[in-house]
């Protein structure tokens, strides 16, 4: 996408006024963001500290920097957001499922075997699953792989800590000892590792689709196929359609081929294809348990 384009679709909406691009005025929008823009020479808007480790990158700080602006303590702003997400609860669905038709899909979700990855309240074991075990489109995977050249260790300025961060502030090493060094190399694709990806948790899933780490699984309310055939043209995808399409392989190999047609999509690696655990015909299972299952899975608010 152009440039400006993309800047200025961004732009167009946004909340401050103070940023918003009128697209009527004789002006390009990168013309326009550099005169707004807060953070001159660094990318995005974002107020940024350097933590102790800088300029390598660390388990607290895999991108090298923390937002922190002037004002507030350091990295006091990423914990009130992580604070505020906490409080977010999926909204009420629009359709009623009828509860013994959940617990049917619930009783489907558990024999299939997907409870061995996404368990507990979130329906999340919050492991990282090796891409290759998983499947799915590898590239995203391998993204901090670089970061080993770099890597510090994880250091931050004590909470209390101003900002503009002051000489001599106080560093405390953040425990890193307890935690699952496999984890690690996974999450960051070290080593010889070829990367992985998290287990999402499966709430709310009546709004996040297109599916799959790559967002790749989508089909639209007609039945329009891949991202190709419904984000391309502005069709939302539908959820029930588009997960039918994440368990049942023959849709499945249809929304693939359908992206995989693209060149716009194979050149940022967007397939669909992986994460091959099915719920179909060929796996034994029946239509009306296929649909138990996805009724069961659109039905997940939270906890």
């Amino acid at each position: 996408m152009d440039k400006e384009v993309y800047i200025g679709t961004i732009l167009q909406n946004v909340a401050n006024p103070k940023f918003r691009y009128k697209p009527n005025v004789n002006e390009k929008p990168l013309e326009f963001f550099a005169k707004v823009d807060p953070t001159p020479g660094v990318v995005g808007v974002n107020k940024l500290v350097a933590p102790p480790q800088f300029p390598k990158v660390s388990l607290v700080a895999p991108d090298g920097l923390v937002v922190s602006g002037p004002g507030y303590r350091f990295n006091e702003q990423n914990n009130a957001v992580a604070a505020w997400q906490n409080t977010i609860n999926s909204p009420t669905l629009s359709v009623k499922i009828d509860a013994e038709q959940i617990a049917r899909g619930r009783d489907v979700f558990v024999r299939a075997g997907c409870i061995r990855c996404h368990a507990g309240a979130y329906l999340t074991n919050n492991r990282v699953v090796s891409a290759k075990v998983v499947g799915t489109e590898p590239s995203r995977a391998q993204a901090l792989k670089k970061t080993e050249k770099v890597f510090g260790e994880a250091v931050f300025y004590a909470p209390d800590t101003p900002v503009p961060v002051p000489k001599n502030a106080k560093v405390l090493k953040v425990p890193t000892e307890q935690l699952d060094k496999e984890q690690i190399r996974l999450a960051f694709a070290h080593g010889d590792s070829k990367g992985g990806y998290k287990v999402p948790s499966l709430i709310g899933l009546s709004w996040s689709a297109p599916y799959l780490h790559d967002g790749g699984v989508a089909v639209g309310p007609n039945g329009e196929l891949g991202l190709t055939g419904t984000l391309g043209k502005g069709i939302v995808p539908d959820t029930r359609n588009s997960l039918r399409a994440l368990i049942d392989r023959t849709l499945r190999q249809q929304v693939i081929r359908a992206n995989v047609s693209d060149p716009q999509l194979r050149a940022v690696h967007v397939s669909g294809d992986g994460h091959r655990y099915w719920i179909d015909p060929q796996e034994g299972f029946t239509k009306e348990e296929q649909k138990a299952v996805i009724d069961y899975l659109l039905s997940l608010t939270y906890p």
